[in-house]
C-alpha cells in the first residue's frame, strides 16, 4: 500500500516521512526531558524552556503531518474513484453484466472506505514509528548495553506478532469475498421485497439461506480473524511486559544506576501506547491492501476489456440514410432454462421516417436483438453499417450516440444530465404538459422535482428525455406496457407517428397487435429468427422497410 502511495505523490510522501520522524523525536526528547527533571540535577528553567519548545515544536510537526497525509489520501481516494468509474464507463456492457452489479457496488464503496481508513491511520503509524525509534536511541544513550537487549526482544516481539498475524489474512481474504455475496443478498432484499412480502415460505428461505448464511459466514470469519490478531497482540505485549518487569526489578540487584533504571520504566511505559497503535494498525492494513487488491483486480480487467477501443470522437452523425444488419449472431446462457440461446443470422436494413414493430413470445430475443442494434451487444458473426460504414470498436462510441433508448428496465435520472438547462426548459415544460405530467413535476435548474411516480409516470419521463436528447433513431422496449388505455392509444396514434414524421427511425418491441396495422412492418422472432415480416402499412411516402436476402 506505502508503494502505492509513493507512485502517486513521491514529494507529499517524502515531506510525510520527515514531519512524522520530527514529531516522533520532539516526543522521545520530551520523555527525555521529562526524566531528567525528575532526577532533580539539572537547570529546571533550562528544562522548562526545553520542555516548552518541544512541545510546541511536536504540535506543529505533527498537525503538519497530519495534514499532508490526509491530503495525500483524499487525493489519492478521489483520483481512485474516478479512474475506476471512467473505466467502468469505457468497458463494454456485456463484460459489465458478467461482474454483476454487486461486485461493481462493493469495489466502488466498501473496499473504497476500507481503503480510505487505512490510509488515515498512516499519520499515526509515521509518528508512532519515529516515537519508538526516538525512544530506542534515548534508551541506547542511557545504556548501549541494555538497549541492545532490548532491541532483541522487541525485534522478537515483532517478527512474532507477524509470524502469528499472517494466520489470519487468508481469512479476512474470504470475509471480503463472502462480503460479494453478502452485498448480492442485500440488493435482492431491497429489489425484491415486493415478492419476498407476498410470500411467506419464499421469504423465510430467503432469509435463511441466503441473507442469514452469508451474513453468519461474515460474521465467523470476521471474528475468527479478530480473535487471532487479538491473541498475537496480548502475546506480544506479554513479552513486553516480562521485559519490563525484568529490568523493574534484576537491574537493582546488579547495582545498576537508579536514573537508568527508572528512565528505561518510564521510556517503556510510555512507549506501550505506541507500540498498541502500530499493532492495531496492522489489521486494518492487511484489510486495505486485500482491498486494493480487489479494486486493482478490478481495474486491470476492465483496461483488459477496454484494451482494443481505439475510440473516436463520440458525436452524432449528422446524416443517418441507412442501417444495415448482415447476418449478425449472438449467443448468450440463459439461467431460466438453463440452456445456451442463440439469435440469429440476422439482416436487416433501416431507413429514415420508419416505424417498425418487433413482435414474438418472451425468450424469443426481441431485447437482444434491439441491443445489438443500438450498440451494447457486439455480433459474434455478421457486421453491421451505418451509412455503409461498418462499425468496430474503433467507431462504436460514435455509433452509439446515434440512439435514443427507453429500455424495459430503464433507469431514470432525477437531473438533466448532459442538457443545457437554460435553453431546454421551455422545451421540457411543453413536453411534461403533453405527458400529463404536470400535475406531478416540475423542472428546477435542470433536476425533476421527484422521480418518485408511477412506473407509467416514469416510463413517460423516460421518454421525455428520449425526446431531448433527439437522435436519429429511437428504440422502445415495451414501452406501452405500464400505461393506461387512454394514453397508450396517444403514444401508438400520436407520438409515434410524429417522431416518424420528423424523419427519425423508430423500433418499437410490443405486444399490442391493436396496432399493429400503424407500422411500416412488423417483426416477429421466433427462438431467435425470423419468422415473419408483415407490411401492414404501406401509403406511407417512404420505402417500405425491407429484410436483405441474406436473411432467409
Amino acid at each position: 500500500m506505502f508503494s502505492f502511495l509513493w507512485r502517486e505523490s513521491r514529494r507529499i510522501i517524502f515531506w510525510t516521512l520527515i514531519t512524522g520522524i520530527c514529531s516522533g523525536l520532539c516526543s522521545a526528547a520530551l520523555i527525555a526531558i521529562i526524566n531528567k527533571a525528575l532526577s532533580k540535577q539539572s537547570d529546571h528553567e533550562l528544562l522548562l524552556l526545553q520542555f516548552i519548545i518541544l512541545c510546541v515544536a511536536t504540535l506543529l510537526t505533527e498537525m503538519l503531518c497530519f495534514y499532508l497525509t490526509n491530503r495525500l489520501s483524499e487525493a489519492t481516494i478521489y483520483k481512485l474513484r474516478i479512474q475506476i468509474c471512467q473505466l467502468i464507463l469505457k468497458c463494454p456492457y456485456p463484460n459489465l453484466q458478467k461482474l454483476g452489479q454487486a461486485k461493481l457496488l462493493a469495489n466502488l464503496t466498501a473496499d473504497i472506505s476500507t481503503i480510505s481508513h487505512a490510509f488515515m491511520l498512516l499519520p499515526d503509524i509515521c509518528i508512532n514509528t519515529a516515537i519508538v525509534l526516538g525512544c530506542m536511541v534515548y534508551l541506547a544513550w542511557l545504556s548501549w548495553q541494555i538497549a541492545l537487549v532490548l532491541s532483541g526482544v522487541i525485534l522478537f516481539c515483532i517478527v512474532s506478532y507477524r509470524l502469528l498475524a499472517k494466520l489470519p489474512e487468508k481469512t479476512m481474504q474470504a470475509a471480503r469475498e463472502e462480503y460479494d455475496i453478502l452485498n448480492q443478498a442485500f440488493r435482492n432484499l431491497t429489489e425484491g421485497i415486493k415478492e419476498l412480502k407476498l410470500h411467506s415460505n419464499r421469504k423465510d428461505a430467503f432469509m435463511n439461506q441466503s441473507l442469514v448464511a452469508s451474513a453468519e459466514n461474515n460474521r465467523r470469519l470476521a471474528l475468527s480473524s479478530a480473535t487471532t490478531y487479538m491473541l498475537a497482540n496480548k502475546y506480544t505485549f506479554l513479552v513486553y511486559y516480562l521485559t519490563i518487569g525484568l529490568i523493574l526489578f534484576a537491574l537493582p540487584k546488579y547495582n545498576a544506576n537508579q536514573e537508568v533504571v527508572s528512565g528505561y520504566i518510564l521510556v517503556l511505559l510510555y512507549m506501550v501506547g505506541h507500540l498498541a497503535a502500530l499493532t492495531n494498525a496492522l489489521p486494518a492494513y492487511v484489510g486495505a491492501r486485500i482491498a486494493l487488491e480487489k479494486v486493482n483486480k478490478l481495474g486491470d480487467f476492465l483496461q483488459k476489456q477496454i484494451a482494443s477501443n481505439k475510440i473516436k470522437e463520440s458525436n452524432v452523425l449528422e446524416s443517418f440514410h441507412s442501417l444495415t444488419l448482415h447476418n449478425i449472431t449472438h449467443s448468450y446462457h440463459r439461467e431460466k432454462e438453463n440452456n445456451n440461446f442463440t439469435l440469429g443470422p440476422i439482416s436487416l436494413e433501416f431507413k429514415p421516417g420508419e416505424l417498425i414493430f418487433l413482435i414474438g413470445g418472451n425468450g424469443s430475443g426481441k431485447t437482444t436483438l434491439a441491443m445489438l442494434l443500438i450498440g451494447l451487444y457486439q455480433p459474434e458473426q455478421g457486421e453491421i453499417k451505418l451509412n455503409g460504414i461498418t462499425i468496430t470498436e474503433v467507431n462504436r462510441e460514435a455509433y452509439l450516440q446515434n440512439f435514443s433508448v427507453v429500455f424495459s428496465d430503464f433507469y431514470l435520472f432525477d437531473e438533466l444530465f448532459g442538457f443545457d438547462s437554460d435553453k431546454i426548459t421551455n422545451k421540457v415544460i411543453d413536453y411534461i404538459e403533453r405527458l400529463h405530467l404536470h400535475h406531478k413535476i416540475t423542472l428546477t435548474n435542470g433536476k425533476f422535482s421527484t422521480i418518485n411516480l408511477s412506473q407509467g409516470q416514469r416510463k413517460r419521463l423516460a421518454l421525455l428525455i428520449a425526446y431531448l436528447e433527439d437522435r436519429p433513431f429511437y428504440v422502445f422496449d415495451e414501452w406501452a406496457a405500464d400505461q393506461d388505455p387512454e394514453f397508450k392509444e396517444i403514444f401508438y396514434t400520436e407520438l409515434l407517428p410524429e417522431l416518424v414524421a420528423k424523419g427519425k427511425t423508430v423500433l418499437a418491441i410490443t405486444h399490442d397487435d391493436r396496432y399493429f396495422y400503424l407500422a411500416d412492418c412488423c417483426i416477429k422472432l421466433e427462438e431467435g429468427q425470423i419468422k415473419a415480416i408483415e407490411l401492414p402499412h404501406t401509403n406511407r411516402q417512404n420505402k417500405p422497410f425491407t429484410e436483405t436476402k441474406e436473411a432467409f
